[in-house]
């Protein structure tokens, strides 16, 4: 059922992304909102296929922009693998996970952006990359970590609702 939701879901946070929050940048960075939804849905679910959703998504993005999937789908992969660890770990805070997971993939996510570009003889300034894109990147996502947690949680609840004690 989860693997179904997730082409939706990922879809409008997709949609969200590409048509608001791209448009909103701090210096030259903006809002991952499709990284904040898996980490928010491999520390919510009780399932281990987070790295499904994770693949949905780096294709998704793939598709989307013109950065080469090998720079999205494994550092998606890692976040949504790393979330479900958080998850077993950290299960009495999850929003402290949440937080690490953000800084976490944030991190991942540009650095191998810019790596893959590199390699692509495309020449990327580390130190100004840092300054203008990958920090400005980090606090626009801790910004929107809280609110798609609270809204990643619904969904989650949705799909897997609690049984009730009787």
């Amino acid at each position: 059922m989860d693997t179904l939701i997730a082409i939706p879901v990922l879809f409008l946070m997709l949609l969200v992304q590409v048509t608001g929050v791209s448009r909103l940048p701090l210096v030259h960075g903006t809002a991952d909102l499709v990284m904040l939804t898996l980490s928010a849905w491999g520390i919510h679910t009780k399932t281990n296929n987070a790295w499904i959703w994770a693949m949905i998504a780096g294709f998704m993005i793939s598709f989307i922009s013109a950065v080469p999937w090998l720079a999205i789908i494994p550092p998606y992969i890692i976040i949504a693998l790393l979330a479900q660890l958080l998850h077993s770990r950290l299960w009495q805070s999850p929003i402290l996970a949440m937080l690490l997971i953000t800084i976490i993939g944030t991190f991942v996510v540009q650095l191998a952006t810019m790596t893959i570009l590199n390699f692509n003889d495309i020449q990327i300034n580390f130190a100004l990359a840092f300054e203008a894109i990958i920090i400005p990147s980090l606090v626009l996502n801790l910004i929107l970590a809280l609110p798609i947690f609270i809204l990643i949680k619904d969904v989650s609840q949705w799909v897997y609702p609690a049984v009730e004690n009787e």
